[in-house]
């Protein structure tokens, strides 16, 4: 069974948490940020008086113009690999300075770390753990003596494991609700436990299957080219001519629940078009074929009503 992650990574209850740990650690001033990007980490960053530079990004999801970093001592540039399907392109981004970038894997569980760079994982967004947060650098990072307490935190787990995620909805908002605070913590006991027990290799076989049968079925139709060239993503956005609003509320009614990536202030023209007509369609391994054909129809269905 391979359960290993990444034994080398700093431990934390969450990656913002991780990420507060590293801009804390090296005085970072000003970070250079996607105009795409969930809100969670701009409370953290104003705690620590850093600077927000926002770059534009591009239909394929990646920085519209080179970016010249005037203090590069203190100046560091975050990308992030959405949906997990940007391992190439960003690898071949950070080239010529790799020592700049901060890789935000949140959504990229199983990409490799690149040497020189600075990497921040999520594991809870792919597997079933009340919190966890990683970081990879290769600077010294001080960890904190205090552990997470997630005893608390865990009936949505097991009611989504029981097949009734909708009744533990109101518990993984509590969940989420005590991951916002970006004080670090080391990741809990039962995370820690719960990632050892968990065989990866079959939940990245399985990512891998159900993105491929929905990049199959939809390619035609997808605005958002993103082959999966071996990559192990968080789920297959799917980007269409229309906005989604309607169909994301179809599919709840049939217990189908989608996220939304992301609506904020400060997104861009590309980012506020991916929340109003992108479909994040579901991958993970808890979703057999049958179950993954299923939202193939339904998705099929209501498109045909537009």
């Amino acid at each position: 069974m391979n359960t290993k992650l990444d034994v080398e990574a700093y431990q934390f209850q969450s990656a913002r948490a991780a990420l507060y740990a590293y801009l804390s650690a090296t005085k970072v001033k000003t970070l250079y940020v996607p105009n795409y990007i969930c809100d969670s980490i701009f409370p953290a960053l104003e705690s620590l008086n850093i600077e927000v530079e926002f770059y534009s990004i591009n239909e394929q999801l990646l920085p519209e113009k080179s970016l010249k970093l005037i203090r590069k001592s203190c100046c560091k540039v975050l990308l992030v690999n959405y949906f997990g399907l940007l391992n190439k392109k960003i690898k071949e981004l950070i080239t010529s300075e790799p020592e700049l970038y901060v890789i935000d894997n949140s959504q990229a569980l199983f990409c490799e770390h690149i040497e020189g760079t600075t990497s921040i994982y999520s594991p809870r967004k792919f597997l079933g753990i009340p919190d966890g947060g990683l970081l990879r650098t290769s600077k010294h990072i001080n960890m904190p003596k205090e552990f997470f307490d997630a005893s608390k935190y865990t009936g949505h787990l097991l009611l989504r494991a029981s097949g009734y995620a909708p009744e533990g909805y109101t518990m993984f908002l509590d969940a989420e609700q005590a991951l916002e605070s970006f004080t670090p913590k080391r990741m809990s006991v039962i995370s820690e436990y719960l990632i050892k027990c968990t065989d990866i290799r079959v939940i990245k076989e399985k990512r891998q299957r159900n993105y491929e049968l929905l990049y199959t079925r939809f390619n035609s139709l997808n605005q958002l080219q993103l082959p999966i060239h071996d990559q192990i993503p968080l789920c297959y956005p799917l980007k269409l001519a229309f906005k989604v609003d309607q169909i994301c509320k179809q599919l709840i009614d049939k217990a189908i629940y989608l996220p939304r990536y992301w609506c904020s202030k400060y997104s861009g023209e590309v980012g506020q078009d991916m929340f109003e007509t992108t479909l994040f369609l579901p991958i993970d391994e808890r979703l057999d074929t049958e179950q993954i054909e299923l939202i193939i129809e339904s998705v099929n269905n209501m498109m045909a009503l537009k």
